[in-house]
């Protein structure tokens, strides 16, 4: 059976939870691997985001007015950033909050109390039923005032069951909490109750809301409205949207017989809750494949679905895509939709101050400093003309890390006088697998001033990584959205992505046939994932830097242009919002 918990070595982006380092190891690094674990250890301070909404440069063309300003957005989220973080989750749901309240939405972003946060203060207190016993949940605030406008309540879920915990958010070294069932339904029960009982500024949100309900650890939200809360008078007016970020992770566990009873459902959702893996995915002859499914009842019970890039909501609707839920995901028909994630605006060349220098589309000089301020700090020959090719993410079977392996480094780096291969300099940066982790800091030390390999991740590295290298390199198996090329592109660097889901939505393919698509490439395809078709694509974009430069400029200008910022995406959200709320609820 599928994993049930959003395992932090493969998810969608940048890793947060670092691997733990043997000191003894230290010793044996080279001098470049020393010198991106010093940039790693120095203090990360996240940029201000602008002061002023409406002096985004990005914000031309946007017209779209909320028909439903005064309804509230509730966005329901087991991590937001920056209180709570193993992946992207964390990051969208952080721009969630921001840009929903910014907008001049009244904006609540709920997820559990992890740890002790600074600067929050108690405001409600909620006993609750679940699992046969009576918990008593309490609700702690924090409330942020933007510089551009708008205020986002968040409120944190005190919970025992997401406390202590010596692993992750969702797991330790020995696998998945056995309690997950338990602790995101409980959680979910309080999220529902958080704009009913939490009195924000002398009043609640109120149940009429528009519930935005995230991933499997979320599920149980649009779930319960219907079956729990809707049938005695709550929440008729409330809608819910269920975002699914990975439908690789769908919350998945054993059925007992006695979860609906435990949950406090009715019998008439056991179909919506009850799935049955095939034969071949049992682990005994004796296993019936009998299972409770977190995100097949959200897709039944939710009002609409959405992804996050149009792409991927086609494919989720394939085999291939649905992970044994491609059924239900078609079955939602005109409600489902995908949308592009956005990036934060201090993704911004001309005004990074975390870069070696600025510079834009129409000034590039900048690009030069910051690939020679790289190369210098992590110990790579200052090289102008050698071409930087950078990886960062995850280190795991989704992220296509051993495609890298598999011959195709090695070829990249060695020199057999065709002018272009070889003088090359490679950057590879993420945590995950551990034979991954030792690869990395096994092709370093074989090409010393050539390659920098660190099993870790920081933002401030990635960040002087997207300024000052040539090429991203992306060959992800599948990939819902993708955050790391829309900033490359933003940032001219060229993006050479497996062509799938979110990928294939904001990078265009300089090889396609077409004169019209050409004419907007702004990255590389590569389509198989192989190593053989990687070596292919990487020829051509290698030799056009070498021989075609001034083509090879045009692809970067085609791409800083491309806007991928947040209030984009923001506007289309909007719109699903009016759709959701006009309709009754879609659950009958």
């Amino acid at each position: 059976m599928s994993a049930g918990y959003a395992n932090p070595a493969d998810s969608a982006v940048s890793p947060s939870e670092p691997v733990a380092v043997d000191p003894k190891g230290l010793a044996d690094r080279n001098a470049s691997y020393s010198c991106l674990s010093g940039l790693v250890d120095e203090a990360d301070e996240k940029p201000l985001r602008s002061n002023s909404y409406s002096d985004l440069r990005h914000l031309g063309g946007l017209s779209y007015e909320s028909k439903n300003l005064d309804v509230p957005v509730v966005v329901v989220s087991a991590e937001v950033e920056p209180y709570s973080k193993s992946g992207g989750l964390a990051i969208v749901a952080g721009a969630y909050g921001y840009e929903f309240a910014v907008r001049g939405h009244r904006t609540m972003v709920v997820s559990p109390m992890y740890d002790d946060y600074a600067d929050v203060s108690w405001v409600a207190d909620k006993d609750i039923d679940f699992w046969g016993s009576n918990h008593r949940v309490k609700y702690f605030l924090k409330r942020k005032k933007h510089n551009a406008g708008g205020v986002t309540d968040y409120v944190f879920v005190h919970l025992e069951c997401f406390r202590g915990r010596a692993g992750g958010l969702y797991h330790d070294k020995d696998g998945e909490y056995g309690d997950n069932l338990f602790r995101f339904g409980l959680f979910s029960l309080a999220a529902l109750e958080a704009p009913l009982c939490c009195n924000i500024e002398g009043k609640t949100y109120g149940d009429k809301c528009l519930f935005l309900a995230n991933d499997w650890q979320a599920g149980l939200i649009p779930t319960f409205i219907v079956h729990r809360f809707r049938p005695h008078g709550t929440f008729t007016s409330a809608r819910c949207i269920f975002v699914v970020h990975n439908m690789g992770y769908q919350g998945s566990y054993p059925w007992t017989g006695g979860e609906l009873h435990n949950m406090g459902l009715p019998d008439k959702a056991h179909n919506d809750l009850f799935f049955v893996y095939p034969e071949h995915m049992r682990v005994s002859e004796f296993d019936k494949g009998h299972c409770i499914n977190l995100t097949k009842a959200a897709l039944i019970t939710c009002d609409r679905v959405l992804t996050v890039s149009a792409n991927y909501a086609k494919e989720i609707q394939t085999p291939e895509g649905g992970f044994l839920l491609e059924d239900y995901c078609r079955g939602k028909g005109i409600y489902l939709a995908g949308i592009q994630n956005g990036i934060e605006d201090t993704w911004d060349p001309k005004s990074d101050k975390q870069i070696a220098a600025n510079y834009s589309v129409d000034d590039l000089s900048g690009k030069a400093a910051c690939k020679a301020a790289l190369q210098e700090s992590l110990g790579l020959q200052v090289d102008p003309d050698a071409a930087l090719v950078g990886f960062v993410g995850r280190l795991t079977w989704q992220k296509g890390v051993d495609i890298l392996r598999d011959g195709v480094l090695d070829w990249l780096l060695k020199d057999e006088g065709n002018g272009v291969t070889g003088r090359v300099q490679v950057i590879l940066m993420g945590n995950g697998d551990a034979e991954l982790s030792e690869w990395l800091r096994s092709i370093e030390s074989q090409n010393k001033g050539k390659v920098c390999g660190y099993a870790g991740f920081d933002s401030k590295v990635e960040r002087k990584m997207m300024a000052g290298c040539d090429f991203l390199l992306m060959p992800s198996r599948y990939e819902p959205c993708g955050i790391p090329q829309m900033v490359a592109l933003a940032y001219g660097t060229l993006p050479v992505v497996h062509a799938t889901g979110g990928l294939k939505d904001s990078v265009v393919d300089a090889r396609d046939p077409s004169p019209e698509v050409k004419e907007q490439a702004n990255g590389y395809y590569v389509l198989p994932l192989v190593p053989d078709k990687m070596k292919e694509v990487l020829w051509t974009a290698l030799e056009t830097y070498r021989k075609n430069r001034e083509e090879h400029l045009r692809l970067m200008k085609n791409g800083m242009q491309c806007d991928f910022y947040w209030p984009r995406a923001i506007e289309e959200y909007e719109k699903h919002f009016d759709y959701t709320l006009a309709d009754p609820p879609l659950y009958k």
